[in-house]
């Protein structure tokens, strides 16, 4: 569609310099303008030949598989596993903060299995593992 406009143009417009009321002599700097014209006009047209002609790329997104459990939404995320010493002992369970931040449905995490743990760097909020599950909880 804009080479056939881009042409008519270029014809009318050498149709419309040509004539003229009076002749005029031309300079060496008038053919010059003429031809740093045609230059640009053929240039302009290059480019926009060429941006028609390279295929235009569509990203492709490919979907992540989701896993089919039961409970979909009740699903306990590995990385939110946290291993704490409190007074000698390891302590096994999952991060409070980060399971309210990583899971689907934070407000179906039970408030009851939250465990507060003393450790050197303060009280710990853990989710014991064992009583997610028994609330419908299962590891992902």
């Amino acid at each position: 569609m804009l080479k056939p406009l881009m042409a008519s143009a270029l014809v009318l417009s050498l149709i419309l310099t040509s004539v003229s009321a009076t002749p005029a002599r031309a300079g060496g700097e008038d053919i010059a303008k003429v031809l740093g014209g045609l230059v640009v006009l053929y240039a302009i047209g290059r480019a926009i030949d060429d941006s028609n002609a390279t295929p235009r790329v569509q990203r492709q997104t490919t979907a992540t598989p989701r896993r089919h459990v039961g409970h979909r939404n009740k699903v306990i995320p590995d990385r939110c596993f946290r291993e704490v010493v409190s007074r000698g002992e390891i302590r096994r369970g999952y991060g409070a903060r980060c399971m309210q931040n990583t899971v689907r449905r934070a407000g179906a995490l039970p408030p009851q299995c939250i465990r507060q743990i003393d450790t050197r760097r303060g009280t710990r909020n853990l989710y014991s593992e064992r009583c997610l599950r028994r609330n419908g909880w299962v590891r992902g």
